[in-house]
């Protein structure tokens, strides 16, 4: 699966919202095109070249790496000329606004950035609008924000009208993944070393999520991997009990035995509309380490 910034001539806007997200949306390949979604790539990090997230490298190639060489990947945001390249693009194309949504702004400067851009576009382009709105997630949990925003584009409705469908969709969906192991937050220095060699002594499996502040944070502890697929599932479970419209996406870095274990039990518990496996994304996965595994849920 490849994402990449599409040429203009995939674009003929006619005076819509165009929706603008990153790679760590996760959107499929597929959906972003058939929506017209642009998809910005961040930039993996690996000793002293550069990879483009999805365009230069995928997600299994890398967390591969990361096992076979002992990387240590480093991670970075597009760039203030990226975004105005991709905004120009579109307004170019015919777009009457662009809506910007990126990773959330305590993981990543995405949104800082794309901040300092819009008024640079709204300079060059006086009578178009341009809105930036912190999803507050990550993961396909963003990527499903971003296709309900496309989707309520192509039916025609304005800026601020996709904007709050966005913000709408922000309180419907989320995420939730277990590690493999706590190596690589140890290696990155995010947690302590005594915490680091407890818990893979005991093999406790630390389950993460994103909070409403936007922030990464534990929210259980379990032994043993089997347990903490279960684990995710039941979290899921008191959050989407009797909703309707149920989408579910597994999302792994490297585990595709745990990621079909994962689908299993997810398809058998909660019993979704629509159930996909994806790629966890590098940004996560550079400072998770391989074997991350994830269940993220959109209900309508």
């Amino acid at each position: 699966m490849h994402m990449t910034t599409h040429s203009l001539s995939q674009y003929i806007d006619d005076g819509k919202v165009a929706v603008v997200t990153d790679s760590v949306a996760q959107v499929p390949a597929t959906v972003a095109g058939e929506l017209g979604i642009s998809v910005v790539p961040f930039s993996v990090l690996v000793e002293d070249a550069t990879f483009r997230d999805e365009v230069d490298i995928t997600p299994t190639e890398l967390y591969q790496r990361m096992r076979t060489e002992g990387i240590l990947p480093r991670t970075s945001h597009p760039s203030l000329g990226e975004y105005l390249q991709v905004f120009r693009e579109r307004l170019q194309a015919g777009a009457g606004s662009i809506l910007y949504l990126p990773v959330s702004g305590k993981l990543s400067g995405a949104y800082d950035t794309a901040l300092e851009a819009a008024p640079m576009i709204r300079e060059e382009y006086p009578d178009r609008e341009i809105g930036v709105f912190d999803t507050r997630t990550a993961t396909i949990a963003q990527g499903f924000i971003a296709i309900e925003a496309a989707q309520a584009s192509c039916r025609g409705a304005a800026l601020g009208q996709v904007m709050d469908i966005a913000k709408d969709v922000r309180t419907r969906t989320g995420f939730v993944a277990t590690l493999d192991t706590l190596e690589y937050l140890a290696r990155g220095g995010r947690i302590g070393k005594l915490a680091y060699m407890l818990g893979n002594m005991i093999d406790v499996k630390p389950i993460l999520n994103i909070g409403d502040d936007g922030l990464v944070a534990p929210i259980a502890r379990v032994r043993g991997a089997g347990r903490s697929l279960e684990k995710m599932v039941a979290w899921v479970a008191e959050r989407v009990a009797g909703k309707p419209g149920l989408r579910l996406a597994v999302m792994e870095g490297d585990a595709p035995d745990q990621a079909a274990r994962l689908r299993d039990l997810a398809l058998q518990e909660l019993q979704p509309d629509e159930i996909f496996i994806t790629s966890m994304t590098p940004v996560i996965g550079v400072h998770a380490g391989p074997g991350i595994i994830g269940l993220a849920y959109y209900h309508e």
